[in-house]
């Protein structure tokens, strides 16, 4: 089932799923967090991207300025990302330039899928963005990517989740993909 909701220039797509759930959205929000209210790991790339909380990325023809895991209230997931069951946690994108304007819109795709430490796919999403494949999104907005996973029913055996995510320029060949490991809190 998927939902669609707009707050002025904050853009927002659920896909509710029946053990775990993918969000995906573009836009400003709150913005970038001056400081995390937690410490969290961190690492500055050769390109000068920071990166917490374990992410693995891989940028072509955009600039991440930065990747970190955080939870809704945009506090840092703690070192470890021990997060609790039915707890949210959204990796965000901080972007430079680099997607294709057409018609003063940037059209982006994202994907995400999750599996156990055994490699056991729980969910595969291909394109968070369908829904605006015709109207585009405001390259302001694009600036800023957060894609979210929460696991909603809890399995003893699993000892982390992967989370891959794949976000790419539809007009243009700017590409990140990426992944992080989360543990449920038992």
């Amino acid at each position: 089932m998927a939902t669609f909701r707009k707050f002025g220039s904050y853009f927002t797509l659920c896909v509710i799923l029946s053990s775990c759930e993918f969000k995906c959205s573009v836009g400003n929000g709150a913005g970038e967090p001056d400081k995390p209210k937690t410490s969290s790991n961190k690492v500055v790339t050769k390109d000068g991207t920071i990166l917490t909380n374990d992410i693995s990325l891989e940028a072509h023809n955009i600039k991440v300025k930065k990747a970190s895991l955080l939870f809704p209230d945009e506090t840092q997931v703690p070192d470890g990302n021990s997060i609790g069951l039915n707890t949210k946690v959204w990796v965000y994108l901080y972007l430079e330039d680099g997607w294709k304007v057409k018609d003063k819109k940037v059209f982006v795709g994202a994907s995400e899928s999750l599996t156990t430490d055994a490699g056991d796919k729980v969910v595969d999403v291909d394109d968070l963005f369908k829904e605006y494949e015709q109207s585009g999104i405001d390259p302001e907005d694009a600036k800023i990517i957060r894609l979210a996973a929460i696991v909603k029913q809890e399995n003893s055996d699993v000892k982390y989740y992967k989370v891959n995510f794949r976000v790419w320029d539809k007009n243009g060949d700017a590409d990140i993909t990426g992944h992080y490991r989360f543990y449920i809190k038992h």
